[in-house]
């Protein structure tokens, strides 16, 4: 599970200390911290991340640098288990949280009277994240197909793996020219895949390493709440808001085009577990906008958080009823729809027969889908 979060700071006269820590009892060692911090500068230094193995603290770090030329260079460093890497949180996920924190940083120093507030406000926050964080371990298989979705190596490797099978190395190799970075565990990197049944991981006769089967494709997309419509079609939860709310759903829809910037979007709502289970409740029915529940430790502010985002990115709407009360609905639904890869059957076939595709696994490929396909 993630540790915690240690940030430093770099100035010319102290050199690198640590600005805050969360758990406050988690050890900050100042040689590791000078190690993150020589793994960012070498070269020019310039703002990004970097992962690092710390075997001392026995501890996998995700950092973030702001970089040499900064007004102030801070570095964020989530600390890990050995074993667990950023991707298996999401890459959007670990940097919004990093511009989360950076903002609160930001905001340090400007007034020393309320440098106090803000530094519990962080705290609070890097509480809530890293919760958050070990939440995303135990993700639905829906959210695991946005979590791939939202990654620019998951979507790569779906793409890789809807032209042939691979063997693990190979894929590792292809995607590393792809997205010219290196891959340190490909099996991590697999794991929402696995998990999904998008693929199948199995030995062939006579190769030395496990080959990467396709057994299923997914594609993201809205629709309308059929929840919602049937009750709205019986003039429910009132017959005003029950009119506004068709009427809403009619025009949206009628212009409504999948694209990939806007499922990049609804994805990204679908992974977050906070944003995620409101959507699951207002899959069910409307609440009123004062009665909506909260979740353990959440805030009426955090809560409205939530709800402003969902509904600037149009997957609730609030409207009012006769009596002017606020209601809020579940606008459109979200969905990960998995399907049969029917079209790998014929290029396996042409594959195989041109030379492109080593019989042994044809046959093994098919097989696996005709499993599927049964299924």
């Amino acid at each position: 599970m993630p540790q915690g979060i240690i940030i430093t700071e770099w100035t010319e006269d102290q050199g690198l200390t640590v600005k805050l820590n969360h758990p406050e009892d988690i050890e900050a060692d100042l040689d590791d911290m000078m190690r993150i911090f020589y793994a960012h500068i070498t070269g020019a230094g310039e703002a990004g991340n970097v992962l690092v193995r710390l075997e001392k603290a026995r501890s996998n770090v995700s950092s973030y640098f702001t970089g040499m030329e900064s007004e102030t260079p801070f570095m964020i460093n989530l600390m890990l288990d050995l074993g667990e890497e950023p991707e298996m949180f999401g890459e959007t996920v670990i940097h919004d949280i990093q511009e989360t924190i950076l903002g609160f940083l930001n905001k340090m120093g400007k007034d020393v009277s309320q440098d106090y507030e803000i530094v519990k406000e962080l705290r609070l926050y890097i509480k809530t994240a890293l919760f958050m964080l070990e939440r995303l371990k135990n993700l639905t298989k829906e959210q695991r197909l946005a979590q791939i979705y939202v990654s620019e190596k998951g979507r790569s490797i779906l793409q890789i793996l809807q032209d042939k099978p691979l063997s693990r190395k190979e894929l590792q190799g292809l995607i590393e020219e792809k997205l010219n970075k290196l891959i340190t565990n490909i099996e991590i990197t697999l794991d929402p895949f696995v998990k999904t049944g998008l693929i199948k991981q199995d030995w062939v006769e006579g190769d030395s390493d496990i080959s990467l089967f396709l057994l299923s494709d997914f594609s993201l997309f809205r629709t309308p709440v059929a929840k919602l419509i049937e009750d709205a079609k019986n003039r429910l939860p009132t017959p005003t808001l029950a009119t506004k709310y068709l009427e809403e759903v009619k025009k949206y829809f009628t212009n409504y085009q999948p694209s990939f910037e806007d499922n990049l979007k609804i994805a990204q709502n679908m992974m977050n577990p906070d944003k995620y289970d409101y959507i699951s409740l207002f899959r069910e029915r409307a609440y009123p906008l004062n009665k909506i529940p909260r979740g353990p430790g959440e805030s009426i502010e955090e809560v409205g958080g939530f709800l402003k985002i969902l509904e600037d990115d149009n997957i609730i709407i609030i409207l009012e009823d006769e009596k002017n009360l606020k209601w809020v609905l579940l606008f459109t639904d979200v969905i990960a729809h998995t399907f049969f890869p029917e079209y790998l059957i014929e290029k396996i076939r042409k594959d195989s027969m041109e030379g492109k595709l080593k019989k042994n696994i044809a046959i093994k490929h098919l097989e696996f889908l005709e499993e599927t396909y049964k299924k």
